[in-house]
């Protein structure tokens, strides 16, 4: 419901104005008791019942757009009591006209006119109020509010609408970029990242190391003690691995039961304490539900060499070594050679 809750506001400050506007700019008037009825009406009961039209919708932009043509041919309406006073019909026609372009761009607009034209000619051919400019200071008074706060309050809804679109997009941003299981970076925005950075030849780039991880005898988890077994032990596995590495390190799952770590400025040695570190705590039994088997790693990493002149080439490099860790028995940290 936020959006009706969004035009809430800004439609009972808009009218409450417009009231003012009008109301002191009506002539003398045949119908003057009916005329002033149907602005109280519209003025002070109408915001209340176009929300609650909307908030009762299950398509509440339709609603809030239905809405805003009964505004835009009650502008007219009383654009035509006042005698098509220049200068307040003017103030709030544009008004309407404003908002039907900030809601469905130049064809709503044009669908706006149309029923302002309407209430127009309705007021023209039940009231007759004859043409009038006369205009003194009370009566340009009398605009100045609507003038003046209305687009603030329509501005401002229109900066929550941008806010939250931007929210919006960033969250799918992030979801795009996102593996749903671990919460790790997916494979690939690991691609993008490691692709820019080879390509670029990022600061470090030399003292830096990519490794791929595999969970080892995977398979047998899923199959043995199903599914759900097997989620959680690749979620122990991807804490471990943020656990162990810094701010500035990448820890991705690279598909399946396989991860991908990228460990900038680094040396071999340290890189390989850090690996140790995660085998290590793969094994401890924490996560891991009774009879459940404990994961264990096999990594293979490499530092960066020449030779690695895209990011596809190293990456196999890494594959290599960690199909190494796996023939020599699980378990275990390989380097490249």
């Amino acid at each position: 419901m936020a959006l009706p809750k969004r035009f809430y506001v800004p439609r009972c400050l808009g009218l409450g104005m417009g009231f003012l506007a009008v109301y002191v700019n009506l002539p003398a008037l045949r119908h003057e008791a009916l005329v002033m009825g149907l602005l109280l009406g519209y003025c002070f009961l109408w915001p209340h019942l176009a929300y609650l039209l909307a908030k009762s919708s299950t398509r509440p932009l339709d609603a809030e757009r239905r809405s805003m043509l009964v505004d835009a041919l009650a502008a007219g309406f009383f654009a035509g009591a006042m005698g098509f006073n220049p200068v307040p019909s003017g103030c709030i026609l544009t008004m309407v006209t404003m908002n039907n372009m900030a809601m469905g761009g130049p064809r709503f607009m044009l669908r706006g006119a149309v029923a302002s034209l309407l209430g127009a000619a309705l007021a023209y051919l039940t009231i007759g109020a004859p043409f009038t400019d006369a205009l003194g200071h009370g009566q340009i008074a009398s605009c100045l509010p609507l003038l003046l706060f209305y687009p603030l309050s329509l501005g401002y809804v229109f900066y929550l609408t941008a806010i939250k679109l931007i929210k919006h997009k960033n969250q799918l941003s992030e979801m795009s970029r996102t593996d749903h299981l671990t919460g790790l970076t997916n494979r690939a925005a690991l691609n993008d990242i490691l692709d820019d950075w080879v390509r670029a030849a990022g600061d470090g780039i030399e003292r830096s190391v990519v490794a791929l991880i595999d969970v080892d005898r995977f398979k047998d988890i899923n199959d043995k003690h199903g599914h759900i077994a097997g989620d959680r032990a690749l979620q122990k596995v991807a804490r471990i691995m943020s656990s162990c590495v810094r701010e500035r390190d990448t820890v991705a799952r690279y598909g399946g039961d396989e991860f991908c770590v990228i460990l900038r400025d680094t040396s071999e040695v340290e890189a390989a304490r850090v690996f140790e570190r995660m085998c290590e705590l793969a094994r401890v039994d924490a996560g891991v539900q009774a009879g459940e088997p404990v994961p264990t790693l096999s990594i293979g990493a490499a530092m960066y060499s020449p030779r690695a002149r895209t990011s596809a080439v190293w990456i196999h490099m890494a594959d290599e070594a960690m199909y190494e860790a796996k023939k020599g028995g699980r378990d275990r940290v390989c380097f490249a050679g």
